[in-house]
């Protein structure tokens, strides 16, 4: 049965594959029909690595100023949805704005033919899809195609300050108008400025003339956006005093440097759409400049970078904890960032591998007056879920859903679901940052931390196998229980080894700040620590020895990777599943065993402790 409902699958996913490639193919043709009727519409194509939908925005309402215009639906800038588009135009529209993207190599051949640009804007060429181009050059090859696809008496909006696009210029024999820092611009940026909480404004000059731009974005390196929609207007031949006046009360697109502001005196600066490494000086600039009570940085999952992601992410952690006072990584590769600690001092450095737990901790975190910066991948993280939880509690906490749209309009933000606040013992449970990796240099000291719930009530539940086995090993050595501040220690000498067993005082679900403040106390390292903790993956008195890796849904072992900064934390695991296990893990990891239970469970103790005994014995002096 297995076998046929794979192949089931597998049919089914090539025909979906097929039927998607016919409706494709059959909307193009149709579109390209109908674009023989769309020969009055005055077309402007726009590409490039980033402010393709600002500029698209921009030009959008400068040509809407002087007659009906169509523009591109929020960014459905690949090439099915230029077909989309197209077949949305009508010979009554006097312009038709069109973003047009380029994420691999002949994306830009479809789009272009079914329309002819009047107009080409070209923004800048970095490192967005360089998986698939293998070189910079290679991209500019591609965006380059719009420029190409001008007829003879096109015009091309340029960068100037680009090396690579201004080479496309210099060689695309059509009028070019030229935007930019630069001497020889057309559009030549002279000053900017954006200091938060005032707006983007700038000066520039145009055929000998000063001009001054009030906008109401925020970033200065939205300004070449600006400029590039003035030269459309430009070129379409609009006076520049009307055109500035159009672009005047323009909103930023939603996730492209968009400032919220909250009930509750919080100010949001969402650049969360996208997040390519080389953009991520731009708005870390803006919120240096930021005048603001606190600036909290909060960082989601990057994209395009030349280093690897363990080396990267401390990179940036580095660099955001030099602008903002609190910094916060969310997402898989948060942990990594953390190694940042291993060279500053950063207290304020915090990462969570679910962003459910980065938003209570920023619930708790925010306070009136701040300014929050939201940089992350859309599709990756959805970071905006951290805004609106500050507003109202969001239900949907989904790592990967698939949806490329913001959450806003999602029916799965706010749909009830169970709890899951509450710990499986029954307490709420506060998430814990990842804290810094452990430093301490006691090579030869050995540390075994069973996790439990502390009390009597607890002694003979599943959750509490692991304060069982080192009950064990203490009673084997006829060994005693030491009260310290954050737990109760056993010293043992095994085989001339000192081995430390400890039980945190706290129940399990925050287990890991007293273990972590313990370790500190003796000046600890994580490879010569081991915990020992229930598992409901594995059959009752079932042992399985695991050097890293998740927390498999272990409240505890998540509180413990959590404070010692790291999943290369050994774990010894106990299995906990009962035959008759029919209830919810909750309820089964409090229940106390049966006398058959327990005969089963003592045997799996009895392996656990062998287990142990080899691992000290037979450690060097790096781990246990």
């Amino acid at each position: 049965m297995l076998m046929v409902h794979q192949i089931q699958k597998i049919a089914w996913n090539y025909l979906h594959s097929w039927l998607r490639y016919i409706a494709h193919l059959l909307r193009f043709c149709v579109a390209l029909a109908h674009s023989k009727r769309l020969k009055s519409v005055f077309f402007v194509g726009i590409t490039g690595s980033a402010g393709k939908t600002t500029v698209k925005d921009l030009s959008a309402s400068v040509l809407g100023s002087v007659g009906e215009c169509y523009s591109t639906p929020r960014s459905q800038n690949y090439p099915d949805g230029i077909a989309k588009i197209l077949l949305r135009v009508s010979p009554r529209h006097k312009y038709c704005v069109l973003e047009v993207s380029g994420g691999n190599p002949g994306d830009l051949d479809r789009p272009l033919r079914l329309f002819t640009p009047n107009i080409a804007v070209l923004t800048l060429v970095a490192r967005d899809h360089f998986k698939a181009f293998k070189s910079l050059e290679a991209i500019a090859q591609e965006k380059g195609k719009l420029v190409s696809a001008l007829p003879t008496d096109g015009i091309a909006v340029l960068n100037i300050d680009d090396p690579l696009v201004k080479a496309i210029g210099d060689s695309c024999n059509r009028k070019v108008i030229w935007v930019g820092k630069a001497e020889g611009a057309t559009l030549r940026l002279l000053s900017v400025r954006s200091v938060w909480p005032e707006p983007l404004t700038l000066e520039l000059e145009y055929d000998g003339d000063i001009y001054k731009v009030k906008t109401a974005f925020h970033g200065k390196h939205l300004a070449l956006s600006v400029l590039s929609a003035l030269g459309v207007g430009v070129a379409a031949g609009i006076p520049l005093t009307n055109a500035i006046s159009a672009i005047a009360d323009v909103k930023p697109a939603e996730g492209r440097m968009e400032i919220v502001s909250t009930e509750g005196g919080i100010t949001f600066l969402r650049d969360d759409w996208k997040a390519p490494h080389w953009s991520f000086p731009a708005p870390l600039e803006f919120m240096a400049e930021a005048e603001a009570r606190r600036k909290i940085i909060v960082i989601g999952t990057l994209s395009d970078y030349s280093l690897s992601a363990s080396k990267l992410y401390p990179k940036v952690a580095k660099q955001a904890l030099e602008v903002g006072d609190i910094v916060i990584f969310v997402g898989p590769h948060a942990p990594r960032a953390i190694k940042a600690k291993r060279t500053t001092d950063a207290q304020n450095l915090h990462a969570f591998s679910e962003i459910r737990d980065a938003a209570m901790f920023l619930n708790n975190l925010l306070q009136p007056g701040d300014l929050v910066l939201l940089k992350g991948s859309n599709k990756a993280d959805h970071l905006v879920r951290l805004m609106y939880h500050t507003q109202r509690p969001v239900s949907c906490w989904a790592t990967r859903c698939g949806i490329q749209d913001f959450c806003g309009d999602c029916s799965r933000l706010y749909k009830p679901m169970p709890s899951t606040a509450q710990s499986v013992t029954g307490e709420n449970t506060a998430p814990e940052p990842y804290a810094a990796p452990l430093t301490g240099n006691s090579s030869d000291d050995k540390v075994v931390v069973g996790l439990g719930n502390p009390g009597p009530e607890y002694m003979n539940t599943p959750h509490n196998v692991g304060y069982r086995v080192l009950d064990r090993i203490a009673a084997d050595a006829n060994a005693s229980w030491v009260s310290h501040p954050e737990g109760l220690v056993c010293e043992l000498t095994i085989t001339g080894k000192t081995v430390y067993l400890f039980k945190p005082a706290a129940k399990i679900n925050r287990s890991g700040p007293p273990t972590r403040q313990y370790l500190d106390r003796i000046n600890g390292t994580l490879a010569n620590c081991l915990v020992v903790h229930d598992e409901m993956d594995l059959t009752l008195g079932q042992v399985k020895l695991k050097h890293s890796g998740g927390d498999a849904g272990h409240k505890g072992l998540k509180s413990i990777i959590a404070a010692l900064g790291s999943y290369e934390v050994k774990r010894l695991r106990i299995g906990v599943r009962r035959e008759d296990n029919s209830e919810t893990a909750k309820a089964s990891v409090l229940r106390p065993f049966s006398s058959p239970d327990e005969e089963a469970l003592e045997s799996g103790i009895d392996q656990a402790v062998g287990v142990l005994m080899r691992e000290i014995e037979n450690s060097d002096t790096s781990n246990v």
